[in-house]
């Protein structure tokens, strides 16, 4: 019997790598990694990612999910140079990054609308937007800030003519504190926050005064990773919709789950999460087919051909692009679509 040994050690030995081998094609590899550049600190606009990360979505999908938190970088730029594999970024940058020849493509939109709008104090001088002539607002010193108020001012009769000041954030307390006449919010979230704080203001929306609309907030990637790790972006954007379109039918849930998983430190007042989490759920995240996520090359026609029009948009040596861009290559539906299958 003791002959045996050997020869019985040898087969529990092979036994237990093909058991190891099954366990493997059966599942149990190693979750892909993505790495989601933030564009901001955490927020409302971030919910559908954050609660796909409470729920286990991404585990479930064989996804690894890793928070790049701000740094004041671009996100298009972490994504062309492969820091990053998906980014938050925004319709109002990705033309511009694309004619200086950057690697990024928007794999689905976020939010289906701007939540931007031109604000003023109601007791303030600008009762309409052609009162901006010659006045001062405070936005972040982009390269379509000045066009855009130039645009609208004319739209309403005006000559275009309002001077801006570069204060970025501060830009908010300078028009509570009458040092400007006009700012640019987010009603998903400083509106909210005037509106519980009593502050009363006037907005108007850039795309009725000659701005195109535009699918604002929007999840990016290159052509590269996308070649790279398809599927994987698949199963990523898989769990991502379901996190969006939980936001969508519970609101108040979605912000909680938020809150619980970005860390209660980045929210300080919960309730504005909620008011902020109920109003895109009602006016932005879904688009005219009633889904989260979709894209059109009528989007991407009108606000980047908007930019282009007005000669903002430049290669990577200053220069103006000479002929229109082929929008069609800003985007890409291939992920969202094989995510509903």
């Amino acid at each position: 019997m003791s002959r045996l040994r050997p020869i019985v050690a040898v087969l529990l030995a092979g036994l237990m790598l093909l058991t190891g081998s099954l366990a493997a094609a059966c599942g149990e590899d190693e979750p892909d990694l993505v790495r989601v550049q933030l564009d901001w600190t955490p927020n409302t606009n971030h919910t559908g990612v954050y609660v796909a990360l409470a729920q286990g979505w991404y585990e479930e999908e064989g996804v690894e999910v890793e928070i790049l938190p701000y740094s004041g970088a671009n996100g298009d730029l972490l994504v062309a140079e492969g820091v990053a594999d998906v980014a938050f970024s925004f319709a109002t940058t990705v033309p511009f990054a694309r004619a200086q020849g950057l690697d990024v493509v928007s794999i689905a939109a976020v939010l289906q609308k701007s939540p931007t709008e031109i604000a003023a104090l109601e007791d303030g001088p600008i009762k309409r937007l052609r009162d901006m002539d010659g006045k001062l607002y405070a936005g972040w010193g982009l390269p379509y800030e000045l066009p855009q108020w130039r645009t609208v001012i004319q739209a309403d009769g005006g000559e275009g003519t309002a001077e801006l000041v570069v204060l970025d954030t501060g830009a908010y307390d300078a028009l509570l504190a009458g040092r400007v006449h006009a700012v640019e919010i987010f009603v998903t979230w400083e509106g909210l926050d005037w509106d519980r704080q009593g502050i009363e203001y006037r907005t108007w929306r850039h795309a009725d005064f000659g701005v195109p609309d535009r699918p604002a907030v929007l999840l990016v990637s290159s052509a590269e990773t996308l070649d790279a790790k398809e599927d994987a972006l698949v199963r990523f954007m898989r769990a991502t919709l379901r996190g969006y379109e939980f936001a969508v039918e519970d609101p108040d849930e979605a912000g909680r789950l938020l809150i619980e998983t970005a860390g209660q430190d980045a929210f300080p007042d919960p309730e504005l999460v909620y008011a902020s989490a109920s109003l895109l759920a009602d006016e932005y995240y879904l688009a005219a087919d009633g889904r989260w996520g979709s894209q059109t090359l009528a989007q991407w026609s009108e606000y980047p051909g908007w930019l282009f029009e007005h000669g903002l948009l430049t290669d990577e040596n200053g220069d103006p692009l000479a002929s229109e861009p082929d929008w069609s290559a800003h985007f890409y539906t291939e992920i969202i679509e094989a995510a509903r299958e």
